[in-house]
């Protein structure tokens, strides 16, 4: 009996000694470092909340509440914070309701051995989205589209709320405006087009930024640039005379200065543009009217120095009397261009015929 005695006592002292003889307390949660709110704090977007950091016995269950607090925040932690209804997740989208308050995050940390919570700091007061920058009248582009001009950006007009900065970026497009792409560096308010730019159109995207938001717009597409303009009296190549330029016939000369017989004779005419260039390469004709009275010689190109010369053999339909006139069509004009379209232009001119 003793025996049996000594055996129990034994197994009650091992079931009463703690497993292995050293298991430590068991701790309830306690918060050592604040959960952190993000996102903007904009009506309609989703703040997000971090569970913070937490000591105590694991594991750990966390659960959450969203706090609508005035515009102290809700004083020392929140303690004047109300609670908002349903909002039980990690994340929650602003309400109408939040507008003009600032929002806390609770969280609140769970394990065997006790519940403790925590609030986030307070956000920025919340804002309405109509307080984003809202772009209403388009940005536009002023000045000449040719190299070495100088462009210039208007930002239009912009609602929402203040202060608002804008910032830009050009973009080079091709000849409708289409396939841009952003010219590196071009970020100011005025660009000053180069030779990579000469056969492109150009845009400005706008960026109206304040505390709410980025909001951006774009202009419509400038003209096709052109190449830089040559001084006045300088010779061009036809192929650089597009619209609104054009051709113009300024000059002739008719040698002899009257027509006396039926022996060939001399027509002269010169080329320029509506600025002043002689051009070189304008195919002119030339034909007498009616026709028959002269021969009519083959289209030829403008030189060097903007002339072209034909030689003319009046034939027996012209009748040679005094004080008479034969005139002349002449017809300059591009060579991809239509017969009387593009650039090209007429005149008619009198030859005076003294028989």
């Amino acid at each position: 009996m003793a025996t049996r005695a000594l055996i129990g006592a034994a197994l009650l002292a091992a079931l009463l000694l703690p497993a292995g003889g050293s298991a430590g307390p068991r701790v309830a949660p306690q918060n050592i470092g604040e959960p952190a709110v993000s996102g903007r704090t904009v009506q309609g977007q989703t703040l997000a909340t971090t569970s913070g950091t937490w000591s105590g016995t694991p594991p750990l269950a966390f659960r959450y509440r969203w706090l609508r607090c005035d515009t102290s925040g809700g004083g020392a932690n929140g303690v004047t914070c109300t609670m908002i209804s349903s909002a039980t997740r990690k994340a929650y989208v602003l309400r109408a309701a939040d507008v003009g308050h600032r929002i806390r995050s609770r969280v609140i940390a769970s394990n065997a051995d006790g519940t403790a919570s925590a609030n986030s700091n307070a956000t920025p007061g919340v804002v309405q989205a109509s307080s984003a920058p809202a772009n209403t009248s388009p940005p536009t582009i002023s000045g000449t589209p040719q190299q070495n001009q100088t462009l210039t950006a208007n930002r239009g007009s912009w609602s929402g709320a203040q202060p608002q900065t804008y910032t830009y970026q050009w973009r080079r497009c091709d000849a409708v405006g289409g396939g841009c792409v952003d010219i590196s560096g071009a970020t100011a308010s005025t660009y000053l087009l180069t030779a990579t730019d000469v056969g492109h159109t150009l845009r400005v995207r706008v960026a109206g930024r304040n505390s709410t938001a980025t909001r951006t717009a774009t202009t419509t597409p400038t003209a096709v640039v052109r190449k830089a303009g040559v001084p006045s009296g300088n010779t061009i190549s036809i192929n650089d005379v597009e619209l609104p330029n054009r051709l113009i016939i300024d000059r002739l000369q008719f040698i002899p200065l009257f027509l006396r017989s039926r022996d060939p004779f001399t027509a002269r005419f010169h080329v320029t543009d509506s600025q002043n260039h002689p051009v070189q390469g304008a195919l002119v004709f030339v034909v007498g009217i009616p026709f028959g009275n002269t021969t009519t010689p083959p289209e030829q190109a403008t030189g060097a120095d903007g002339w072209v010369t034909f030689t003319i053999r009046p034939t027996f339909r012209l009748p040679l009397v005094p004080r008479g006139n034969q005139p002349f069509f002449v017809r300059a004009r591009k060579a991809t261009d239509r017969l009387i379209a593009g650039v090209s232009t007429r005149r008619l001119v009198n030859l005076s015929v003294r028989g």
